[in-house]
């Protein structure tokens, strides 16, 4: 499912830009951005790619945007992703390069999280879309779900995935957006660029330093009541990803059928990866009501990763 998450601040670039102000370096970053995966691409290159122009290194945005498209998008019907969710039961179904990383990811996060984490809830997503479902249609949905229902074969570093029920099917919203993120970070990095800041919905992640060698900063979006918006340091290497409830936005729990109530209103992760990062703070955020949080479940986190911020709820009156 895709969760409720707040965008990095529309102020994103205008923070970069004070950031580099301050610095004492009259250079503006280069900035682009467009639409992708249902929001908007950011990206701040803290000086222009030598030897690239500028609609060169957007056009190869866009063609990195472009190529995850067309595997991880269960709204296309000729995605990688849609020809598995549409595979009958028993047939291996061959994974390209970009589905195979990301779900190898998910596996992971979804084995830590005790399955807070999966992206096998699409059935679950479709029972909720039109109102609370009956106990038989979310038993019925829930049966379809979890990593544990697809058998996956590695031979040669090619992954192949074969599904028990025809029904189970993936949604990768809560970790393509992060992972796309790394993918545009690192195509940069080849195209030549040391130094920028790449965000999509409420994923960034940094590499290098902004003008004047100082680290990049984002704006957070306020996490609740009584938890203003707060600027942040990004060092080089750095992400940060948002997941938010907010009131008829709430993610579901795919280890009850059930919307995950109370708990946290928003969960923020760092770490040096956007796409993990955004996995993790899904997986907390739906945890969030269950014994012993949060030192329980950030106790299950890989090392590098921490939570940056947890949205409280408002107090009882």
């Amino acid at each position: 499912m895709t969760p409720s998450r707040p965008a990095v601040a529309a102020g994103l670039l205008g923070v970069a830009l004070l950031a580099a102000a301050r610095g004492g370096r009259t250079a503006e970053p280069v900035t682009l951005a467009g639409p992708a995966m249902g929001t908007t691409f950011r990206v701040a290159l803290a000086a222009p790619v030598a030897g690239r122009s500028t609609a060169m290194v957007h056009r190869e945005i866009e063609a990195v945007l472009g190529r995850l498209d067309s595997s991880l998008s269960h709204w296309r019907n000729d995605s990688a992703l849609s020809r598995l969710n549409a595979a009958p039961a028993g047939a291996w179904i061959a994974l390209d390069a970009d589905l195979a990383a990301v779900l190898r990811a998910a596996r992971s996060v979804h084995a830590a999280s005790g399955g807070a984490f999966d992206p096998t809830v699409l059935p679950l997503v479709e029972a909720w879309r039109v109102g609370a479902p009956d106990a038989a249609t979310v038993a019925a949905a829930r049966a379809t779900v979890g990593l544990d229902t697809i058998e996956w074969r590695d031979e040669g570093g090619t992954l192949a995935a074969r599904k028990r029920f025809p029904e189970t099917r993936l949604d990768l919203g809560a970790i393509g957006p992060g992972f796309a993120v790394d993918a545009i970070g690192e195509r940069l990095v080849e195209l030549g660029s040391e130094n920028h800041l790449v965000s999509l919905g409420g994923e960034c992640r940094a590499w290098g330093t902004a003008a004047g060698d100082r680290a990049w900063q984002v704006q957070l979006d306020p996490g609740g009541p009584g938890h203003p918006a707060r600027v942040v340091d990004l060092p080089a290497g750095t992400a940060l990803a948002t997941s938010t409830r907010r009131p008829g936005r709430s993610p579901l729990d795919p280890r009850s059928g059930t919307v995950a109530g109370g708990g946290a209103t928003s969960v923020t992760v760092r770490g040096p990866s956007a796409g993990l990062a955004d996995a993790w703070a899904l997986a907390l955020l739906v945890q969030s009501a269950d014994p012993g949080w949060p030192e329980r479940q950030q106790r299950r986190l890989p090392p590098g990763y921490t939570v940056e911020r947890i949205g409280a709820p408002p107090a009882p009156r």
